[in-house]
């Protein structure tokens, strides 16, 4: 093999930012990258944010677009490798990330709405075998977010959920669905405040990575489907002064609703259900 067992990489970038973040109606931040010397020659990454606030009828609206485009060489351990186990001399070529969209936010009505479009060219990804394969063409992913809070006296219902399709899910695997809801009270007993709630996330199949040790890398695979699985817990935070601390029965929902598949990715179950607790005092005058 013609790799070298050491190897030293001159990378120059320049880059610049450009921001305004005061304001109560019009914020941006954007900032870019270029590449000089090296393999990164030619590199970029540029990413902008622009933020509109308005009142709309007692409320006040806020929007959000993004946007962002990379064009990147492949970092270097997915070119050249040699271990006892792996050894690969890639030829890759650049990354280039267009992803846009933008977010709705109603702060009244714990409303938030997130819309976002990727188009990712010559993406690299680990294969089944543990070693990385660069795709040739463009894979797209589209991805829509809604975040809903409800709020009734001390009563608080947090909820995201979270839509999401690729068109190459043999290069990017997504669950089409993902949900998470936390609902829990939040009260104070004298100088005690409590917050009591119980929590779960799920999503739905897909063909989860699977994990090679050797690498500490996720690879793709098409053998087994995880998820459709959800995953509870119940839990109590306090704080007293500087003293916080918690207790939590994590995965409370084994064995009485869900199933036995509760796999985060290929022979990997998630933890059993277990009590944990935790303790945090600041010390600091």
């Amino acid at each position: 093999h013609g790799i070298k067992h050491r190897t030293t990489e001159q990378l120059l970038y320049a880059g610049g930012q450009l921001t305004k973040l005061r304001g109560e109606r019009l914020r941006y931040e954007a900032t870019a990258e270029l590449g000089l010397t090296g393999p990164v020659a030619g590199d970029i990454r540029a990413n902008g944010k622009i933020h509109f606030s308005f009142p709309l009828r007692g409320d006040s609206v806020r929007i959000t677009g993004f946007g962002s485009f990379h064009n990147e060489e492949a970092p270097y351990l997915t070119k050249k490798y040699l271990s006892n186990h792996f050894i690969w001399d890639n030829d890759f070529g650049k990354r280039r990330t267009v992803r846009f969209g933008g977010t709705l936010d109603f702060p009244l009505t714990g409303t938030r709405f997130t819309l976002s479009v990727s188009n990712l060219q010559n993406h690299i990804y680990f294969a089944t075998d543990g070693s990385p394969r660069q795709h040739g063409g463009s894979v797209q992913v589209l991805a829509m977010r809604l975040d809903q809070n409800f709020q009734f006296r001390n009563l608080h219902w947090d909820n995201r959920v979270t839509y999401q399709t690729t068109s190459d899910d043999a290069v990017i695997p997504l669950p089409e669905l993902t949900v998470y809801s936390n609902l829990y009270l939040l009260t104070r007993i004298a100088t005690l405040h409590l917050q009591i709630g119980i929590d779960c996330d799920y999503y739905t199949r897909y063909y989860a990575p699977g994990y090679q040790p050797a690498t500490m890398a996720f690879t793709n695979q098409r053998e087994y489907k995880c998820g459709n699985y959800p995953f509870c817990n119940v839990y109590a935070n306090m704080k007293l002064s500087k003293t916080r601390f918690y207790v939590m029965y994590s995965h409370f929902n084994r064995g009485l609703f869900g199933g036995d598949d509760y796999f985060a990715m290929p022979f990997y179950p998630r933890n059993p259900a277990r009590f944990q607790l935790g303790l945090s005092v600041d010390f600091a005058n």
